[in-house]
């Protein structure tokens, strides 16, 4: 599907969490053809695929921000003068964050594994 400008700045907007009323505004389209486009198979396939790009990028940013952050908890926790109280919070988020981490690579290794176990019992039947 070829997408005119006009659908073009929509797909991007809805992609980027705009509500249809706000799209309708900006574009000059009415909601009801908004509401047409985002029915469509193709519109609606392209708009799944630009959320999940835009998802994807708001992760990236976050990920490459995680480094800094986690060096500002490490500067929390061993600054002499920053009181016991903020030092266990930043110490429990540092920890939490990490578990949550080490936790997320261990579900894609067994899910890994899951689908290397399935496609070997599929292909033996």
């Amino acid at each position: 599907m070829s997408l005119t400008p006009i659908q073009n700045e929509a797909l991007c907007l809805l992609a980027a969490g705009y509500p249809r009323e706000e799209v309708s505004a900006r574009t000059g389209v009415s909601k009801s053809t908004i509401n047409r486009w985002a029915t469509e198979p193709d519109f609606k396939t392209m708009l799944r695929d630009a959320v999940v790009k835009v998802y994807d990028a708001a992760i990236a940013e976050l990920v490459s921000g995680s480094r800094q952050a986690a060096q500002e908890l490490k500067a929390i926790i061993t600054d002499p003068d920053t009181p016991k109280r903020v030092k266990v919070s930043a110490i429990q988020v540092l920890l939490t964050t990490a578990a949550k981490a080490k936790d997320s690579v261990l579900e894609e290794r067994l899910e890994a594994i899951e689908v290397a176990l399935d496609d070997s019992i599929n292909s033996q039947d």
